[in-house]
């Protein structure tokens, strides 16, 4: 019967980020105004005393947690940066790549053994790329595009790699980002984690303080947090004649 009173309250995904910023950020300032005045003891320790160590190690979580929470906000606009550079860049190869078609079968007609080389499974190969088979896609074409460099202008060739090039510079770049994102997201769950075993940590040691009359602790928390806003029922819509 008493398994329910266990559950951390704090450590739930009800809260977005913001509102469990706004909750905990409340809750110090609650506990801020009500140190109460000397004279109250629990266990032979000050009350005031045992006020001002939950206001410290309560400031020290939340600190901590909201640096680790401003990392991982910037680091995935990073990410969706690098997502759009990786795109456009991959946009950019597919562009060129058919526009060239034409170049390739003025060179070589389709048909030939050379086209096919170039455009095995058709034009669609290309513009149907994505990021998990555009590394391999467009590394080929350039492969085959030097094997028969002497066919064209060296321009071609020279414009092919500078955007595969800068294809390969953007998709590193994200991949690292992302790998940098996962971490600062471990980071900062586990930071919030330690933020909410905190703050249930006040709550008992609010509900000891307060044992004769328990319903003070609410007074240091937004209970209005935990309010769901209920709908209104709506008729059922009518089936159609």
């Amino acid at each position: 019967m008493f398994s329910h009173h266990l559950v951390n309250p704090f450590d739930s995904e009800r809260f977005s980020n913001d509102n469990f910023d706004k909750f905990s950020s409340i809750h110090i300032e609650r506990l801020t105004a009500g140190v109460p005045p000397n004279g109250s003891a629990l266990y032979g320790v000050p009350v005031q005393n045992i006020f001002n160590t939950m206001i410290t190690d309560t400031q020290a979580c939340y600190n901590i947690w909201k640096t680790t929470a401003a990392t991982k906000a910037t680091e995935n606009s990073a990410k969706e940066g690098m997502t759009i550079s990786v795109d456009d860049a991959i946009s950019d190869m597919k562009e060129f790549i058919s526009f060239k078609e034409g170049v390739i079968a003025d060179r070589f007609h389709p048909g030939t053994p050379t086209y096919e080389e170039f455009f095995p499974n058709g034009k669609s190969e290309y513009s149907h790329a994505t990021k998990k088979n555009a590394e391999i896609l467009f590394k080929r074409f350039i492969t085959i595009l030097d094997n028969n460099k002497a066919s064209f202008d060296e321009i071609m060739l020279t414009e092919a790699n500078d955007k595969y090039n800068a294809y390969a510079s953007f998709r590193k770049d994200q991949l690292q980002t992302m790998s940098k994102v996962n971490a600062d997201m471990t980071d900062s769950d586990d930071k919030r984690y330690k933020l909410s075993s905190q703050l249930f940590k006040n709550l008992l040691t609010l509900l000891l303080i307060n044992a004769e009359e328990p319903d003070k602790a609410a007074n240091y928390f937004d209970e209005s947090m935990f309010k769901k806003k209920g709908k209104k029922d709506e008729p059922p819509t009518p089936p159609q004649a």
